[in-house]
């Protein structure tokens, strides 16, 4: 009885830890986006710019603007603002900012490119890159879908 009683806890404490794990990898299979960080190439005002955004557990971590010749005072402010609101808001569908139509346009739609790239199940489609491999696209992001 006394040798029942020591096992017992033993098998318990084993099957949470192997439930934990379980729960892990079922969360791991739910995220709909792969983590990593994507960018694309995108036409703004000034001429065309990178952007990056990346991706962890779910999350939009962060959105990088490279360097650009948007209009610092319209363009290059809007570009800030666009990359904040999309980390603080885990979306690309935001409206584009008035005054700097084009740059967010470009913003968004890159923005929206590398969301599909990021996204587990149209990923692969296309030959586009996943799973935190970067890719450069040349043109508007809309012209490549």
């Amino acid at each position: 009885m006394k040798k029942l009683l020591l096992i017992l806890p033993l098998v318990l404490l084993c099957g949470c830890k192997s439930v934990k794990e379980g729960a892990d990898d079922m969360a791991d299979t739910m995220n709909k986006y792969n983590d990593g960080i994507y960018t694309t190439t995108v036409q703004g005002y000034g001429g065309p710019f990178e952007i990056s955004m990346t991706y962890k557990d779910d999350k939009i971590m962060d959105v990088t603007v490279g360097e650009n010749n948007e209009t610092p005072s319209i363009g290059g402010v809007a570009a800030e603002q666009i990359s904040k609101n999309v980390v603080e808001q885990n979306t690309v569908e935001l409206d584009t900012i008035s005054g700097a139509t084009v740059t967010s346009t470009a913003m968004y739609d890159g923005l929206k490119v590398i969301e599909r790239r990021a996204n587990k199940e149209t990923a692969d489609e296309g030959g586009n890159l996943n799973n935190g491999q970067s890719s450069n696209s040349e043109g508007q992001p809309t012209q490549q879908d």
